[in-house]
């Protein structure tokens, strides 16, 4: 399935043999091969049952990964979703694939002038941000990925909170209200655009996230979705960025 995909997994499960002494065989009996779907027993590290939202968001990010539970069987399959540890997360980062560049935009373009307003009131007009470099994150409440990246993001932030020459921009399709209710739940340290609807359609966005980074002189650097390692690549843009 194709909202599967981005788990890249396949779990297999060996049988077990009794057998006094090696005997020849024509061929080995096939492991049968189990796949994971949202119809799946999945349980936290607890042993608590995790609804399909839940562990599929979970899996989202580097932070988590799933394995055969402890009493599993190839009847009755059992998964369960655990931490990684630091140095499990550095080696599956390290081997992930480069982020796909987005169809929305494309590297070396010159983004289109924009205005926009904070939901705090601040006003951000291209021309008034020539000489720094703009992050962009297009994003709304519904959308697992984009809920899933915030504590990335946030993290990104902070990384380069000593720099007065980037800005921070999230621009969301919801209204005021629902941003500023989520965020204080789910906070977000982007400054946060809301009603930006008109925005995305404005340069054609039409899946969600989407980050970009726009360099001095206003051209996109850097443009791609979600992924795992996206932090990397954007401070990576960022610190490359003329």
């Amino acid at each position: 399935m194709n909202y599967l995909s981005a788990l890249a997994f396949s779990l297999l499960l060996a049988t077990t043999a009794h057998a006094q002494a090696p005997s020849p065989a024509p061929t080995a009996a096939p492991r049968p091969t189990i796949q994971v779907t949202e119809m799946s027993s999945v349980i936290d590290a607890a042993g608590n049952p995790l609804a399909f939202p839940v562990w599929r968001q979970m899996l989202a990010t580097s932070e988590f990964k799933l394995r055969v539970a402890p009493g599993s069987s190839a009847a009755a399959p059992v998964f369960q979703v655990v931490a990684r540890t630091p140095e499990e997360r550095a080696a599956y980062l390290a081997q992930l694939p480069a982020p796909q560049e987005s169809p929305f935009f494309t590297t070396g373009q010159t983004l289109a002038p924009f205005k926009l307003r904070d939901v705090n009131g601040r006003k951000y007009d291209s021309k008034d941000l020539a000489g720094k470099i703009v992050v962009l994150n297009f994003w709304f409440i519904g959308c697992p990925p984009c809920r899933a990246e915030i504590p990335e993001l946030n993290k990104l932030v902070q990384q380069n909170a000593k720099r007065d020459d980037v800005v921070f921009l999230a621009v969301a399709l919801d209204q005021r209200g629902a941003i500023e209710k989520f965020t204080q739940q789910f906070p977000l340290e982007y400054a946060v655009v809301a009603d930006g609807r008109y925005v995305a359609e404005k340069y054609g966005i039409r899946s969600y996230p989407t980050n970009l980074v726009v360099d001095r002189q206003g051209k996109v650097v850097f443009h791609a979705q979600s992924h795992p390692n996206m932090v990397a690549y954007l401070q990576k843009a960022i610190d490359e960025a003329k």
